[in-house]
């Protein structure tokens, strides 16, 4: 099984980004709460968008066979926010990322999608542990975080811009095998 594939969950089907969602990410990328909690992506124009989505996620799926995934609702096949694994430089383990449009926080959809996303990485890779980096502020993702059975590590700061974000790791569990 890839990771870069189609899979459905109770109320989702996640499925890898194409140019044509680029009007989506467009928005998504420029929610307050995305800029405020994640970054400013500088993605003002659907032009920006598919340059993002293609030197992005679609990059991470050639180079590593992972990536962030579209969220769609299946009850109205509205997309609602971003899943995946993401592979960073500055990172020992593969890092756990997401983003949900603000309409859509709040309804169980993130850990949903994270839950099945982590049964895959069990299901499908040999890889041991996860990580995953939140901004300090964001309590709401903490407590997902939490959840998942990921364990703060430390404050760390993105090479990048030397924003301190939350460090957490969790060992992938595969039902007794390790």
């Amino acid at each position: 099984m890839k990771l870069i594939s189609t899979w459905q969950t109770e109320r989702l089907v996640i499925r890898p980004l194409k140019g044509t969602d680029a009007e989506f990410i467009l928005t998504l990328l420029n929610e307050p709460e995305f800029i405020k909690q994640i970054a400013d992506k500088q993605v003002r124009t659907i032009d920006n968008a598919i340059n993002y989505i293609e030197t992005g996620p679609q990059m991470q799926y050639r180079h590593y066979d992972l990536g962030l995934m579209l969220m769609v609702r299946k009850q109205d096949g509205k997309s609602i926010g971003l899943m995946g694994l993401l592979k960073r430089d500055f990172l020992d383990h593969p890092d756990i990322g997401y983003a949900l449009s603000n309409v859509y926080t709040g309804q169980g959809y993130a850990i949903e999608a994270a839950r099945s996303l982590m049964e895959r990485v069990a299901q499908s890779t040999r890889l041991t542990r996860l990580s995953a980096i939140c901004n300090p502020s964001n309590a709401a993702s903490l407590t997902l975080l939490d959840k998942l059975g990921f364990i703060e590590q430390g404050i760390i700061e993105l090479p990048d811009d030397g924003q301190p974000v939350v460090l957490l790791e969790t060992f992938v569990v595969r039902d007794g095998r390790g």
